[in-house]
C-alpha cells in the first residue's frame, strides 16, 4: 500500500520548507546598510503620505466650514437688512 507522501516525498518537502523558514529569519536577522536604509525610506514614504492625507481632510473641512460659514452670516446680513428697511 502506498500512500500520498511517498509519492510525493512530503518530509523532504517539509525539511525544505522549513530550511526556507530558516534562511528567511537569519535574512530578517541580519538586514545589510542598503536594506535598512530602504526600510527607513519607506516608513517615511508612509508617514509623509499620511500626512498629506490628513492635510488634505483638514483643507477640505476648513473649506466646507468656511464656505457654510459665509453663507451663515450673508444670511444673517440680509434677514437683518429685511427687519430693519421693511
Amino acid at each position: 500500500m502506498t500512500y500520498i507522501w511517498d509519492y510525493y516525498n512530503i518530509p523532504d518537502i517539509l525539511t525544505n520548507i522549513e530550511r526556507y523558514k530558516m534562511n528567511a529569519e537569519k535574512q530578517t536577522q541580519v538586514k545589510s546598510p542598503t536594506m535598512q536604509l530602504i526600510d527607513v525610506c519607506h516608513r517615511q514614504n508612509e508617514l509623509i503620505f499620511a500626512t498629506r492625507k490628513r492635510l488634505f481632510k483638514l483643507e477640505h473641512n476648513f473649506r466646507l466650514c468656511l464656505v457654510f460659514t459665509a453663507i451663515v452670516l450673508s444670511t444673517t446680513a440680509l434677514m437683518g437688512l429685511v427687519v430693519v428697511n421693511g
